[in-house]
């Protein structure tokens, strides 16, 4: 008899967890958890408890003028945000990978993985991380220019839960940019270590490699020739003495503004070592004139 009562007793219970729940699937679409009217797909009248989850989310973010906007701000920002503008005959999208937290810039990183635009137009630009004076807020951000009548710009996130974007946010009045840039595409141009490169690969860093092919347009060879022009070294010296360094060698000043040229570099250095084996050639023979004068002499010294 006890046996028959306790299943009656859990029989019973169980109707009434159960009378609460939607299920199975129910005609309306939606599914109710503790509820037996859902009003949305997903309605839960209670607490969940997750371990973690994967999320979308995507904002509109208002551009009423050319200037900078924050795409998300807070404590921390992770995931991937895909951007997107489209005006008169100016479409642009890119496909960010962000990781930032508060109060750690050398650990905050951004990637630009995909930049693409309609005709080249170069709208939004110059995504990077800020932060408030006290670093407790992080900020990932843009600049907008040349809108052509566009006015908002479509942010979408994917990423886990625990990293779901607070969506805009004020800039503070002193803010610090920083962070790393691993990987930034650029209309075709690659950067490492840079936010915006301006080459087709910028490396702000060192680059370590086994070996580096580059392609050249012509050689020095010409100097071997016979019509070329060996300057004296009497120019070659008064060329040093006014100006401090070698003829056709850009100066420290340029090299330090312009940079190195490894490719014209090399072409140079391999140049002047030619005229310096030509200037050692032309000594060796006045050498190897003046010593036969001189035995000459001396042969004529002993008949005496």
């Amino acid at each position: 008899m006890k046996k028959v009562f306790l299943i009656v007793f859990l029989i019973f219970n169980s109707g009434i967890l159960f009378a609460q729940n939607t299920f199975p699937y129910p005609a309306s679409g939606n599914i109710g958890i503790g509820t037996n009217t859902p009003a949305s797909t997903l309605d839960v009248n209670g607490a969940i408890s997750v371990k973690g989850y994967n999320v979308s989310d995507t904002q509109i973010i208002s551009v009423p003028a050319d200037g900078t906007y924050v795409i998300a701000s807070g404590s921390r920002i992770k995931g991937t945000y895909t951007i997107n503008f489209e005006a008169a005959n100016r479409i642009q999208t890119l496909v960010l990978l962000a990781s930032a937290v508060q109060y750690d810039y050398g650990n905050s990183s951004l990637s630009v993985i995909s930049n693409t635009s309609y005709g080249g137009s170069v709208v939004i630009r110059n995504f990077r991380y800020v932060f408030n004076s006290d670093a407790s807020v992080v900020y990932l951000v843009f600049d907008i220019l040349n809108r052509n009548g566009g006015t908002s710009v479509t942010a979408h996130f994917e990423g886990t839960g625990a990293y779901l974007p607070n969506w805009g946010g004020t800039l503070p009045a002193s803010p610090v940019t920083a962070g790393n840039y691993p990987l930034v595409v650029n209309f075709g141009n690659i950067g490492i270590g840079t936010a915006s490169p301006q080459n087709k690969l910028d490396v702000n860093g060192t680059i370590h490699s086994k070996a580096v092919l580059i392609d050249l347009i012509g050689w020095n060879d010409y100097v071997f020739k016979k019509d070329y022009r060996l300057a004296l070294l009497s120019e070659v010296k008064a060329y040093i003495d006014k100006h401090q360094h070698l003829p056709e060698i850009p100066s420290e000043k340029e090299m330090i503004k312009n940079g190195l040229d490894v490719s014209e570099a090399n072409k140079l250095l391999v140049k002047k070592m030619e005229e310096m084996t030509l200037y050692m050639i032309e000594a060796k023979e006045e050498i190897m004139t003046l010593q036969k004068e001189v035995k000459q002499l001396k042969t004529r010294l002993n008949k005496r």
